[in-house]
C-alpha cells in the first residue's frame, strides 16, 4: 500500500534567527511520520513539511513544533 503523503506549511509566530528555524525544521524529522521539512527561503517564518498522513494527523506534526516552546499554526494544507 502506498502511503498518503501530504504537504503542509507551519507558520511560526515568533521571529527566530535562521539557525533556530533550521533547528525547528530538523526537529520535525524526529517525528517518524515526517518525510521532509525545510524552512522557506521566500518566507523564513514558514516551515514546509511533507508527511505520511496514514501515520499521523497534521495536528501531531504541529504539536512537534509547539513542544519546542514556539507558537505556531498550520496553514496551506
Amino acid at each position: 500500500m502506498i502511503p498518503r503523503t501530504y504537504n503542509l506549511m507551519i507558520h511560526v509566530d515568533e521571529t527566530l534567527p535562521g539557525a533556530e528555524m533550521a533547528t525547528l525544521a530538523d526537529g520535525l524529522l524526529e517525528n517518524r511520520c515526517v518525510i521532509d521539512a525545510c524552512v522557506s527561503d521566500a518566507a523564513p517564518h514558514l516551515i514546509m513539511v511533507r508527511y505520511n498522513a496514514d501515520c499521523a494527523p497534521a495536528r501531531a506534526v504541529l504539536d512537534t513544533v509547539r513542544q519546542r516552546g514556539v507558537h505556531a499554526e498550520l496553514v496551506g494544507f
